[in-house]
């Protein structure tokens, strides 16, 4: 799931490995999700989330009644945009591919590279579900690194096909080390 609704999101802002908080409106999404659970008996029996602040808010907020019994995981951060964090997102959208996203274009300027970030991301997710295979796990994260992951999962042309919103919520299905994409929820509608 990715997080909410930020003020630098609202702002028009880099946030990669730096951080914004929700905003009222992040958090009424992530409290849309929250119903989301509820309505559709979805419980869960493992949570993790980045270690950063908007999607650590958002998983309190998407699932109140256990907000204090997350792991919070350094895997799961942003991309790190190196020199333009803070900056206008018009900079990324300039040199945004569809299939790769932002690929090493920000790595002369202190940034991590497409393949550090899908390794990381695909690492920490299949080292989460390796150990709670057989149990509901949400694990919340960040536009580009869960855009990365989807990409990987179903190939660079297909994963693109998706827009990750703030608090939209991938279903995968995990088994016999593969991740298998079932669908897109917007908590929202």
């Amino acid at each position: 799931m990715r997080h909410g609704q930020t003020v630098f999101n609202l702002k028009g802002k880099i946030q990669g490995a730096s951080d914004s908080p929700l905003t009222n409106h992040g958090i009424e999404q992530a409290q849309a999700a929250a119903r989301y659970f509820e309505n559709n008996h979805i419980e869960f029996d493992t949570l993790f989330s980045s270690s950063q602040e908007r999607a650590c808010d958002t998983l309190e907020n998407a699932v109140p009644n256990h907000q204090h019994k997350y792991v919070r995981s350094k895997g799961l951060k942003e991309w790190h945009f190196g020199v333009f964090e803070g900056e206008s997102i018009e900079l990324l959208k300039k040199i945004k591919q569809p299939t790769t996203l932002y690929g090493d274009y920000v790595v002369p300027f202190g940034g991590e590279s497409r393949l550090q970030v899908e390794q990381r991301m695909t690492d920490t997710l299949t080292e989460i579900m390796e150990h709670h295979c057989d149990k509901t796990t949400l694990a919340v994260s960040h536009g580009s690194t869960i855009g990365l992951f989807i990409r990987k999962c179903l190939g660079y042309e297909e994963g693109s096909s998706f827009d990750i919103g703030n608090c939209h919520i991938l279903k995968f299905e995990y088994q016999d080390g593969q991740f298998k994409f079932i669908e897109l929820i917007d908590p929202t509608l």
